[in-house]
């Protein structure tokens, strides 16, 4: 995506001066241009990479040497130097701003991965982040989990490009499954905005890099100093949701229910828990497909049977024998409130109990 960037602003260049340009990162290394990369040969390029003049030439072309995270580059202009000096100098400078503003990127996205690391002390955090521009503003942490891994520096920008291109926002790869995205909201943030975000973040990267994603975030933080827990919370959401919620694509710290006080039991009461309810037997083993979409309908049509046996094509009566048979299994009869929402409760305690 960079070389594809560069490749238009050479383009560009060219339109506008009537000069033919080509960048090089080394000798080697030919990162686009307007006239092809054998044009020059490769004694040319040590040449004028090794020379130590301000401007290097070799015959027809002149070099202006740029500065980038990647080192030192050269813009090689085709021409002679009456003809090239000054729109080559001119697309050296334009050349620059861009290599700069992405650096500036960069070291912004690199603060925001210490900061939420806990590698920043405290007492040079704003002096950091003053460097940087940045300032505390409501702000939102999404966690991106991908289901294939990101490696690639060019979907990266991409997405850098759509979901972080304000000056407040920040995005980084936390390791090439785990994307974060921090979004400021200066007019402040509603929930409903930022699940609209969540979900609109979500179908870009399916559209656009046929990469599914789960998301988890984080309340609202009006202050940089505190983004440390919202990635926490971020996390956290993540982690909740894929153990109890796993057909969702997007989990909010807010909406983590009941969910949040399960995870915090430790194992002991997990398993007194479940004596309790099951006795010396867990019954989830017996629970075949066709009953597990039973009991998910009931619970969605809220304990209605009419509806249940109308959405699953069955007679009345022979989802009451089902559910009747379901209360032998198991010991609870989750046509009443009580047993179905033991039940409920027992099964996300269960979940956390074998994931720990």
């Amino acid at each position: 995506m960079m070389h594809k960037k560069l490749q238009q602003i050479l383009n560009e260049l060219t339109e506008i001066s009537g000069i033919r340009f080509a960048l090089y990162g080394s000798p080697e290394e030919y990162m686009g241009g307007t006239f092809t990369e054998d044009v020059l040969s490769e004694e040319q390029l040590k040449a004028l990479f090794q020379s130590s003049d301000a401007e290097p030439v070799t015959a027809g072309f002149v070099s202006f040497p740029l500065r980038a995270s990647e080192g030192r580059l050269l813009l090689v202009a085709q021409g002679d130097a009456p003809v090239v000096l000054v729109p080559g100098r001119m697309a050296a400078t334009a050349l620059q701003l861009y290599f700069d503003a992405v650096k500036k990127e960069t070291d912004k996205n690199a603060f925001a991965a210490a900061l939420l690391a806990g590698e920043i002390p405290a007492g040079d955090l704003y002096k950091q982040a003053g460097r940087l521009k940045l300032k505390d503003v409501p702000r939102v942490v999404y966690l991106f989990e991908l289901a294939q891994p990101l490696a690639d520096t060019a979907a990266l920008r991409m997405l850098s490009s759509v979901f972080a291109d304000g000056k407040q926002e920040l995005l980084f790869l936390e390791d090439e499954n785990h994307l974060v995205l921090i979004k400021a909201y200066e007019k402040g943030v509603t929930p409903e905005r930022a699940k609209e975000d969540a979900l609109s973040a979500i179908n870009t990267m399916l559209s656009e890099l046929m990469i599914k994603t789960r998301v988890g975030y984080s309340l609202p933080k009006h202050t940089l100093a505190e983004l440390m827990d919202a990635k926490r919370e971020a996390a956290l959401a993540l982690r909740i949701s894929a153990i109890f919620q796993e057909q969702k694509e997007v989990a909010a710290y807010s909406r983590l229910g009941i969910a949040r006080l399960i995870y915090e039991l430790p194992r002991d009461l997990c398993e007194l828990f479940l004596h309790e309810v099951f006795g010396d037997r867990i019954p989830d083993q017996d629970i075949d497909e066709e009953m597990q979409v039973t009991i998910r309908l009931f619970f969605e049509n809220n304990l209605n049977i009419s509806e249940t046996a109308r959405q699953l094509y069955l007679h009345r009566n022979t989802l009451v024998y089902r559910l009747e048979r379901f209360e032998k299994l198991v010991g609870l009869d989750i046509r009443r409130f009580d047993d179905a929402m033991t039940f409920q409760i027992a099964m996300m305690v269960l979940a956390h109990y074998r994931q720990m």
